[in-house]
């Protein structure tokens, strides 16, 4: 593996739904760096220290949720004097998200007492009130996500929903690894330390996992492995891969790198039984 050197980040970063720019937030600031060259190409202002980012589907679009307001700051990355600003008031705003056509952001205020729908076309919303029920027919795999998280601690599914990974809180440093379509358990990881992230790789059948230590550990089926980040004093508290699998983001507390991560053989792939 290849790792790039580091560099400064205060809160989330990720990847764009196309891979070809990576989003960091260094307090009120947005940086969007590219993926080759790791260049910034646009540099946006906030009003408060960001701590939510997610890019619209189509990678044009992204919004920065300053939960302190709270409020909500949207930029495009072809328009870069274009720029949106959400607001609740009073009634708050619990977390955002986008639509799958880019082009409408979806807001559910504190205590879900209302979810807004805002549009970037015309600049209309439309108000939900009590969304208890409602929210969950629009941001179902949300909300799904969340219930599972609170049973399990820390849960994942794999691309083809083949192997699931579970942390229970009461036994951090284990991860189990289910083979769903054999309904049976397909690996037990055991680490020195809590287990802190998890992430699957969105092609093939491998998992990455950190532990807050400088350890990148991977699960395939063929086996598990761990590579050292030469990067000094780094150690990895959250990841992401990017869409393609070529590229994993790795998080340290005040800054992050991007490793190239090798193809695995197509032994090593999913394969059906089927």
């Amino acid at each position: 593996m290849e790792f790039t050197e580091s560099y400064k980040q205060t809160g989330p970063c990720c990847f764009s739904p196309n891979s070809r720019f990576i989003a960091v937030a260094v307090d009120y600031r947005l940086v969007i760096r590219d993926t080759l060259s790791f260049k910034v190409v646009q540099l946006f202002s906030c009003l408060d220290k960001i701590s939510y980012i997610e890019w619209a589907v189509d990678s044009e679009y992204i919004l920065c949720g300053l939960y302190k307001r709270p409020m909500i700051q949207a930029w495009s990355l072809t328009q870069p004097e274009w720029t949106c600003k959400i607001d609740e008031g009073p009634a708050g705003i619990a977390y955002a998200r986008w639509s799958p056509d880019s082009r409408h952001i979806l807001t559910t205020s504190d205590f879900q007492l209302r979810l807004t729908v805002w549009s970037l076309v015309n600049t209309a919303c439309v108000h939900v009130q009590w969304p208890k029920h409602g929210e969950l027919k629009i941001c179902s795999v949300t909300h799904m996500a969340q219930t599972l998280v609170s049973v399990a601690g820390l849960m994942s599914w794999s691309n083809d929903s083949q192997y699931i990974c579970t942390r229970n809180d009461s036994m951090p440093t284990i991860l189990w690894i289910w083979d769903i379509r054999h309904l049976e358990i397909a690996a037990i990881l055991v680490q020195k330390d809590p287990i802190r992230a998890v992430a699957w790789d969105p092609t093939c059948a491998r998992l990455v996992l950190c532990t807050g230590s400088s350890h990148l550990y991977m699960w395939t089926p063929s086996g598990a492995y761990c590579v050292n980040i030469p990067q000094p004093q780094f150690t990895i508290t959250d990841l992401k891969w990017n869409s393609d699998g070529s590229c994993l983001l790795l998080k340290d507390k005040e800054s992050f790198c991007c490793a190239a991560v090798p193809v695995l053989p197509e032994s090593s792939e999913y394969s059906s039984d089927e």
